[in-house]
């Protein structure tokens, strides 16, 4: 049995269909990478998988299941129990997503006491250890400050770590490095490769950047106005796949004295 299946979703705004008939199975374990143009609905199937579409949008066809059990009926107490702890996000810019007036330490250990019935002090000793397991030293230090102070690098890291505190079954990533230099983007693309092999987890990422899909991707899907282009493994796409959008979005990655690098 597949850990997700998503099955002929069609997701609407406003009655309007935005994303359609798409069709997506990821095992334990596996890496897939949903790659396309801005606009073409990647974001939005990822966050219907964890019930968080924005503005109204509904899921108005087929059905999302995680780990055989459908995911468009769960109440809000059910959500709150899954989200973070069996299915986590990582989102684009972590430290975005942070109170800029609150400091890290206390935003983790709220998040930590949501999901568990432990003493402040516990929660900040767990969530000390979580930085250190990725690689952010000085924890401690790390706890005491605030999302500003942090490089991007530094705030993803911070954002990966809560969200596999409790060690989720899937991860969903949205666009996890686009707002990093390309040396912290290596840094945090080899972290989600410790991650699928560390705990086991099934990394479903979204990015328009084809050469982080290429490098870390055991399946790739190709989305483009809202429906899905192309698909396949890691090798069809790159050197198999005769779909004509995604031979010219491998064209567009930029090559270095004549080699592509995907």
């Amino acid at each position: 049995m597949a850990l997700l299946e998503l099955k002929n979703v069609t997701i609407s705004y406003k009655s309007v269909p935005t994303v359609q008939n798409v069709s997506l199975s990821l095992e334990q374990g596996q890496i897939c990478s949903i790659v396309g143009e801005s606009g073409s609905g990647k974001t939005t199937v990822i966050r219907a998988v964890l019930g968080l579409l924005a503005g109204g949008g509904k899921v108005t066809g087929g059905d999302i299941l995680f780990e055989g059990e459908t995911l468009l009926n769960k109440s809000k107490e059910d959500w709150r129990k899954l989200r973070g702890t069996e299915i986590s996000m990582i989102f684009q810019d972590s430290g975005a997503m942070m109170n800029p007036t609150r400091k890290i330490g206390d935003c983790f250990v709220e998040y930590i006491r949501t999901h568990e019935n432990i003493s402040k002090k516990d929660a900040r000793d767990k969530g000390i250890k979580m930085l250190e397991r990725m690689r952010l030293p000085n924890g401690d230090n790390i706890m005491k400050s605030y999302p500003f102070q942090l490089s991007g690098g530094m705030r993803q890291r911070v954002g990966i770590a809560m969200g596999m505190t409790y060690q989720p079954k899937l991860l969903l990533a949205d666009e996890p490095t686009s707002a990093l230099d390309v040396t912290t983007q290596a840094q945090i693309i080899r972290q989600f490769m410790e991650l699928r092999d560390e705990f086991g987890a099934s990394i479903i990422v979204v990015t328009h950047n084809l050469g982080v899909a290429a490098y870390m991707s055991d399946y790739m899907v190709v989305m483009k106005e809202g429906i899905i282009e192309d698909r396949g493994s890691r090798e069809h796409i790159l050197h198999e796949s005769q779909n004509e959008y995604t031979k010219r979005l491998l064209d567009a990655v930029p090559s270095l004295g004549g080699v592509r690098y995907v």
